[in-house]
C-alpha cells in the first residue's frame, strides 16, 4: 500500500473517532448523563462496540441505570436483615 494512503486511512479512522465522541459528549451532556467525558473516551478506544454499549445506556431510564451504592446481598440461608426496625440492646 502507497504512504500516502496508508496515511489518509489512518486520518480517516481517528477523525471519524473523534467526531462519534465529539457527539457522544455533546449528546451525554444535553441528555444529562453523568460522565459524558468518560463515554466520549469509551467511544474513541472501543469505537463501534462503545457506541452501541451507549445507546443502550441512553435509552435507560436513570433508576435502572445505575445500581444502588448500599446494595447488600444477603448469604445464602440468612435472614436479610431489615435496618429500619429497632435492635434490643
Amino acid at each position: 500500500m502507497e504512504p500516502i494512503a496508508f496515511l489518509g486511512l489512518t486520518i480517516l479512522y481517528v477523525s471519524i473517532h473523534v467526531i462519534l465522541s465529539v457527539l457522544v459528549l455533546k449528546d451525554a451532556e444535553q441528555r444529562g448523563i453523568e460522565n459524558s467525558v468518560m463515554w466520549a473516551t469509551i467511544i474513541i478506544i472501543l469505537s463501534g462496540v462503545g457506541l452501541v454499549i451507549y445507546l443502550i445506556r441512553r435509552t435507560m431510564p436513570e433508576s435502572e441505570a445505575e445500581a444502588p451504592g448500599d446494595a447488600e446481598f444477603p448469604l445464602p440461608g440468612t435472614e436479610p436483615s431489615d435496618d429500619s426496625s429497632p435492635t434490643d440492646e
